[in-house]
């Protein structure tokens, strides 16, 4: 996946944007900068109407190649290299959103997964069929 980063873009449009291609995750925007493996303080989320120009310190337009491989903390180290943007991955956890700090090492792919599995657990109960339980 392709995200442009321009600074006529909103929050939003990037948050949309990433969660369309893992639909479990969602990326937030921070005021101040977090540490590997380190949580973000929840009252410094930005709004998602903010446009970019209004946060970012480099303005330079560009690209962001996101791919489910790449661990979620160089992601987040990504946005802000590039474009000092700071962002912290989320994963679905049943009916919250949890910071992934503690699991950075974690792939994009596999987040998505445990939110996944961890959402249908909350759709569908937690008595699920597994396979070789033929005795159901």
């Amino acid at each position: 996946m392709m995200i442009e980063i321009d600074d006529n873009r909103t929050i939003g449009e990037i948050r949309d944007q990433f969660s369309a291609y893992f639909p479990f995750l969602k990326i937030e925007f921070f005021r101040k900068p977090h540490s590997w493996q380190q949580s973000s303080s929840l009252k410094d989320i930005l709004p998602h109407t903010i446009k970019l120009h209004e946060i970012r310190k480099k303005h330079q337009p560009g690209f962001i190649e996101i791919h489910g491989i790449q661990k979620t903390g160089a992601v987040e180290q990504e946005f802000e290299r590039h474009f000092g943007l700071h962002v912290q991955v989320f994963r679905k956890n049943r009916d919250s959103w949890i910071q992934t700090a503690g699991t950075d090492e974690i792939s994009l792919e596999e987040q998505n997964q445990i939110g996944k599995e961890l959402s249908e657990d909350t759709l569908h109960g937690t008595d699920r069929k597994f396979e070789g339980d033929d005795f159901f």
